[in-house]
C-alpha cells in the first residue's frame, strides 16, 4: 500500500465525488479510479458504495479513511511546516576565532549558502577570547573556536568540529624544516611569532617553554594571522599554529608536526545551552559536522 494511494483515497472520502477528488488531485478521474479499484483489490474489501448521489464509505471503508485521514492532515502540514523554514528568510550570525573560517572553511560556507540560499550568514572575527565572551553574552549566541581540546567544555557547551595536533610553521631555510617532528624542547633557541593574548596561543607557548626550563623569545604578536604567516615565510620567526592551507604567497613555508601529547588543539562551535539555539543555528551546526566527516 503506497502512501500516494491512501492520500488518494483519503480526498475521494472528503469530496464523495471521483470526478471532484481528482480535479483537486491534478489526476484524471480515470486514474483515481483505477488506484481506488486496485487498492480495493489489495485490501480484499469494498471501499465505497457508487450511488447516483455520489461515493459513499462503506463500513470497511470509513474504519480506513477514520485512521488514516489524521495522517494525511499531518502530513500535509509537516510538509508546509519545512515548506515554510526552508524559504523563510534567516540570518545565522556566527562569531569566529581568527583564521578558522577563511583558511579552513571557505569551501563550506559557499556549499551552506548554496543549499540554503535564503538563510543569511553573518561572521563576527573576534579573538579566541571574545569569542568566549560572546558566547556567554546570550544563550542564542554561537561561536567557532580553537583551543586546546582538554579545555574544550570548561566555560561553555560545544559540539567538536575538528581536532588537530598542533605544528610548527617554520621557513624552509630553517633546519628544523628538514625535520620529520620537533619536541617543544627544540624551539629554545628559536624566536617566537605569535597571536596576540587575545587568543591562547601564547599561554600554551608560555607554559611548555616552562616546562622544558626556558623563557620563550617572542618577536612579534599580532591578531592578524595572515601577517603572522608573511612573517614566517621571510623566515623572521617561527610560528605555533593549527595547519592551514598554504598559498603561493607562503610557498616558502613547512609545516613539522610537535611530538608532545598536549599539543592538540580542537576547532569547535560553542555556545550556552545547544536547546536555546535558533533553528538555523543547529541547521548550520549539523551542516559543518557532517561536512567534516565526508
Amino acid at each position: 500500500m503506497e502512501f500516494k494511494h491512501i492520500e488518494y483515497f483519503v480526498k475521494a472520502s472528503e469530496f464523495k465525488s471521483m470526478s471532484q477528488a481528482a480535479e483537486a488531485l491534478f489526476i484524471s478521474q480515470q486514474a483515481l479510479s483505477k488506484c481506488m479499484q486496485n487498492l480495493e483489490t489489495e485490501l480484499g474489501c469494498k471501499l465505497f458504495h457508487r450511488t447516483s448521489k455520489g461515493s459513499i464509505l462503506t463500513d470497511e471503508g470509513q474504519l480506513l479513511y477514520d485512521r488514516f485521514a489524521p495522517i494525511v492532515r499531518k502530513f500535509y502540514r509537516t510538509e508546509a511546516e519545512i515548506t515554510a523554514e526552508l524559504t523563510a528568510e534567516r540570518k545565522i550570525t556566527v562569531a569566529n576565532s581568527p583564521m578558522l573560517f577563511g583558511f579552513l572553511f571557505p569551501n563550506a560556507l559557499y556549499d551552506f549558502k548554496e543549499r540554503y540560499p535564503n538563510y543569511e550568514l553573518e561572521i563576527l572575527d573576534r579573538s579566541d577570547r571574545e569569542v568566549m565572551q560572546y558566547v556567554q553574552q546570550c544563550p542564542s549566541h554561537l561561536g567557532l573556536i580553537t583551543e586546546p581540546e582538554h579545555w574544550h567544555g570548561r566555560q561553555s557547551e560545544f559540539t567538536l568540529i575538528r581536532t588537530y595536533h598542533l605544528q610548527l610553521c617554520v621557513h624552509k631555510d630553517n633546519p628544523l624544516s628538514e625535520r620529520k617532528s620537533v619536541c617543544f624542547g627544540d624551539l629554545r633557541n628559536e624566536k617566537f611569532i605569535l597571536l596576540d593574548e587575545q587568543s591562547y596561543y601564547p599561554q600554551i607557548v608560555r607554559e611548555k617553554a616552562a616546562e622544558y626550563g626556558f623563557e620563550p623569545n617572542i618577536a612579534f604578536r599580532s591578531a592578524d594571522m595572515h601577517l603572522l604567516c608573511s612573517l614566517a615565510n621571510q623566515n623572521k620567526g617561527v610560528l605555533i599554529c593549527i595547519p592551514v592551507p598554504m598559498t603561493e604567497l607562503f610557498k616558502d613555508l613547512r609545516f613539522v608536526p610537535i611530538e608532545d601529547e598536549d599539543m592538540t588543539f580542537s576547532i569547535a562551535f560553542l555556545y550556552q545551552n545547544y536547546e536555546k539555539l535558533g533553528a538555523p543555528e543547529k541547521r548550520f551546526i549539523e551542516f559543518m559536522r557532517l561536512r567534516e566527516r565526508e
